[in-house]
């Protein structure tokens, strides 16, 4: 399976990596682990579809140059901002 010279080399290099991390422990020490903010929670089906829906429009306009399709993409746009304010509002409410 593994020869004695690898054997050898595995437990030097374990010996030098544990030698390397303790001095960079002593010398700079450790930092503190971040607590991650809690994020508030608005990612839903409707917005998902409402998102999916605005991209088709956004990928359809450039092949139609219609500006019927701008204006529609736009709406869509409109909604989407619209509709993830509301939620982050009631999001907001239910956290605090």
């Amino acid at each position: 399976m593994h020869s004695p010279c690898s054997l050898n080399i595995d437990v030097e290099w374990q010996t030098l990596n544990n030698t390397l991390q303790q001095a960079a422990n002593e010398t700079l020490g450790k930092r503190k682990k971040r607590r991650h903010k809690r994020r508030l929670n608005l990612w839903n089906e409707d917005i998902k579809n409402l998102i999916e829906n605005k991209k088709k429009a956004y990928l359809r306009y450039p092949t139609t140059r219609s500006e019927t399709d701008n204006l529609e993409y736009k709406r869509l746009e409109a909604i989407v901002k619209r509709e993830t304010r509301k939620i982050k509002r009631q999001c907001w409410e239910t956290f605090v």
